[in-house]
């Protein structure tokens, strides 16, 4: 597996993906993200030159922030995401960032997908450290999860 910077190609490809996790981001999602993939960072995984995830992130303030990660429904639970965000750290280190930050559903959504998310980054050293309550109708209540680098 490669991680790379995205190309327009492989960012067409990420969308796709993106699409295709229904459970996971929405049409306001999937608005926001296209256009959060045009500003900002991209790295995507790749496998026999075929995109199976993706890893959109910015920085502020010392930190890393994690603004998106999918991986392909057929490439999830083989290490694809871990590869990322392996990535992430290393490159987060590399300029002497204190943490990654990442918001997603708060544990008390008991929504299945978000469940394995939130397990997902728990398991990987993510402490919750915030609750944020939604400001836009219509859209949820996040945590912020923080790993120290």
């Amino acid at each position: 597996m490669q991680i790379i910077k995205a190309t327009k190609k492989d960012r067409a490809e990420a969308m796709k993906i993106a699409t295709d996790l229904k459970d996971w981001f929405n049409k306001e999602g999937l608005k926001n993200m296209k256009i959060d993939f045009e500003l900002n960072n991209l790295v995507v995984a790749k496998e026999d030159g075929k995109v199976s995830g993706f890893l959109c992130y910015s920085s502020f303030s010392g930190k890393m922030l994690l603004m998106w990660m999918g991986v392909a429904k057929e490439a999830q639970r083989k290490g694809v995401g871990q590869e990322l965000l392996k990535w992430l750290e290393d490159e987060g280190r590399k300029f002497g960032f204190h943490a990654i930050e990442v918001e997603t559903l708060p544990d008390e959504d008991s929504y299945e997908p978000y469940q394995r998310t939130r397990a997902f980054y728990y398991k990987n050293g993510f402490e919750r450290v915030l609750y944020k309550k939604a400001r836009v109708q219509g859209w949820d209540d996040q945590i912020v999860l923080e790993k120290k680098l």
